[in-house]
């Protein structure tokens, strides 16, 4: 069990305190002349809510108080129960898109106090009846999200690269790279990618993801993200990893035609409510609606988006297409229409936001060579770490896929750059073939995965350029036998390695080739390990001679650790020497040819980022196909002529 100790607990208290207080401030200073708590509604009460159902016109529904349900979905959040009626809710029911439509009833002064906000429903329902956030427990998150309320951070001497270490240097302990990226994105590294090198962990230690709460329970309405410029192929890969965050992605378009709503559309109570999360060649925006505005402070959708607590998304303004009706869940189809502000706050009571500024957004460009000659697609995403990964790879496989399926038979040549703010640039060239996409997603995918979810610090994404060839030729080829004229040879000699080749479609489907890698000249007599193969053989033999490159306790190593993976692309053949030259590695550092009682010295530090590592020659012949399989073997050097 983990203790906490005193000043950990001071400081629980103390922040407890401050956010108890931000909360109390909050709600003292709501305005009861305009807003009605939810101890002061009666069972029969009768009003009206703001929604928008078709373009930006706002129009009202009439609803009937039913109950008041304590503690009915978070600790200490209530629930108001209310049946609704009025534009074609008794066909439709609860729509998704209505989230966050503010809900009024008069008091006995004849005043049009709200009450809160669509936030809940059922799946499958028969009537439209759902639950209504109440505006007591949304209003505080201005308060407690507003950036200008929260403390700065105190100031520490500048540092080079953005990176922060998890564990005190010595203490050994590392990351996993596969454990980070199988977290994150719920399956291990695929097989067909270079970065499934990184794959260590039991598959019984991958968390999979969530199931949705069941259908015919009261839950927070799923918030449509409106996909236009996207197709079915990939809104269905997808769509599970939205919905365990509660987003349902709905197949839309941008607003158009001469009915295209004019610019100068406001955010108001009942209006759309966008958060843009991509936008260029693809758009993606989460669609609801528009709580309370109160000066340049926005509330909407009555529950969370992600439930983050601190986000900083856009804000933008919206329209309606139409209502979809459905018996399993009825959806808005609609649009975002200018970018107008910032969402700094992400609750389970709402969203929260401020007009004027927009948030910085991550480039992406992606460049395509295939039979319909070179075409470049552009977007602009959302910086959030648990998001933009899934927005990256959906943008690079929609550009892919965007006219048609890659060939039967077909060569995919690609080069990646990411740029991460403050800490460096991952590269990578790459070639692969048969494998569909995957290899380039994979190549992308893993490494913004690895570095943005890490402990080691929040890293946002500035740049992505993807540049992808595709050829209607399979230029794959495994390894059918190696065969080596001896295995004993002299030191400076030169090991010819003869490879017979199964290729893929290929005609003829065998061939032979000779490659060659020559020893030192002062190589010691001795046994030693040749492995010949693809760049899988290659990375396996590298992580056992040097195992601290794949051990990372901070942002720079792991960024080092990806580009020297990506380094290695699958068009080679690799021959390697494991040679008994090496060291000891303390932490990343090489000490090599130590004397023996150096050695022990450090050895015998306690420290547990101290391990041997061994050196390799390497030799690389390039194929002009993606290499397939590998052998190792067993060969003797030695001066004496007796062999």
């Amino acid at each position: 069990m983990c203790r906490m100790g005193s000043t950990g607990r001071g400081l629980v208290v103390l922040a407890a305190v401050a956010v108890a207080a931000l909360a109390g401030r909050a709600q003292a200073q709501i305005d009861t002349s305009r807003y009605m708590a939810p101890d002061q509604l009666r069972r029969g009460m009768k009003g009206f809510g703001r929604t928008v159902m078709a373009g930006t016109e706002i129009q009202t529904f009439d609803f009937e108080v039913i109950s008041v349900m304590k503690n009915a979905w978070y600790a200490g959040q209530d629930v108001i129960l209310v049946r609704c009626s009025g534009l074609n809710l008794e066909h439709s029911g609860i729509i998704g898109g209505m989230s966050g439509s503010p809900c009024y009833v008069r008091d006995d002064e004849g005043r049009e106090r709200m009450i809160g906000a669509i936030a809940y429903g059922w799946s499958f329902s028969k009537d439209p009846i759902c639950g209504v956030q109440p505006v007591t427990q949304m209003l505080p998150i201005q308060g407690l999200r507003d950036p200008q309320n929260q403390p700065v951070p105190a100031s520490g001497p500048a540092r080079s690269e953005v990176e922060q270490s998890a564990a005190p240097p010595g203490s050994g302990s590392g990351l996993s790279l596969g454990r980070v990226y199988a977290r994150a994105w719920g399956e291990p590294v695929h097989a067909h990618s270079r970065f499934s090198i990184f794959n260590t962990d039991s598959p019984a230690d991958w968390t999979t993801v969530d199931s949705p709460p069941p259908a015919d329970q009261l839950r927070p309405l799923a918030v449509p993200v409106m996909v236009s410029g996207a197709t079915g192929r990939h809104l269905g890969r997808l769509a599970e990893r939205f919905e365990q965050l509660g987003l349902t992605l709905v197949a839309s378009g941008a607003a158009g035609g001469a009915d295209a709503p004019a610019a100068g559309v406001q955010l108001e109570p009942g209006s759309v409510l966008c958060v843009a999360l991509m936008t260029g060649d693809m758009n993606m925006q989460a669609l609801g609606t528009c709580t309370e505005v109160v000066g340049d402070r926005v509330l909407g959708f009555g529950h969370s988006l992600f439930g983050k607590g601190s986000v900083e998304l856009p804000l933008a303004t919206g329209m309606v297409h139409t209502v979809i009706p459905s018996v399993m869940r009825s959806n808005k189809l609609g649009a975002a229409l200018e970018t107008v502000g910032t969402l700094w706050g992400d609750e389970t009571t709402g969203v929260f936001g401020i007009r004027g500024k927009a948030p910085s957004l991550t480039n992406v460009e992606v460049t395509l060579r295939d039979v319909r000659a070179e075409r470049t697609y552009r977007y602009q995403v959302a910086r959030d770490r648990l998001i933009t990964a899934l927005l990256l790879n959906m943008a690079l496989s929609e550009s892919i896929y965007a006219h048609n399926s890659l060939p039967d038979e077909h060569t995919v040549r690609y080069s990646i750059q990411v740029d991460f703010e403050g800490l460096g640039t991952f590269r990578t060239d790459n070639f692969t073939s048969q494998v569909g996409s995957m290899g380039v997603e994979m190549d992308l995918l893993f490494p913004v995965l690895a570095i943005t979810n890490t402990p080691y610090g929040d890293v946002k994404i500035t740049r992505t350029k993807v540049d992808v060839s595709i050829e209607p030729t399979a230029r794959q080829a495994q390894i059918d036998r190696i065969q080596l004229p001896r295995t004993v040879y002299k030191p400076g000699e030169t090991i010819a390695a003869h490879v017979r080749w199964f290729h893929y479609r290929g005609q003829p489907a065998y061939t032979e080739s000779v490659y060659r890698l020559t020893l030192p000249a002062d190589l010691r007599d001795g046994e030693y390990d040749l492995a010949i193969g693809g760049v899988e053989v290659h990375l396996s033999a590298l992580r056992q001679e040097k195992s601290y490159l794949w051990r990372v306790e901070k942002l720079s190593e792991i960024l080092s650790t990806l580009n020297l993976v990506g380094s290695f692309p699958e068009d080679r053949l690799y021959m390697r020497l494991t040679l008994p030259d090496g060291g000891l590695a303390v932490g990343r550092v090489e000490m090599p040819e130590l004397p023996s009682f150096r050695q022990k010295i450090v050895a015998d530090a306690k420290r547990g980022d101290v391990e041997p590592y061994r050196e390799a020659l390497v030799t690389q012949h390039e194929t002009g196909f993606a290499v397939r399989g590998g052998q190792t073997f067993k060969i003797k050097v030695q001066q004496r002529d007796d062999y």
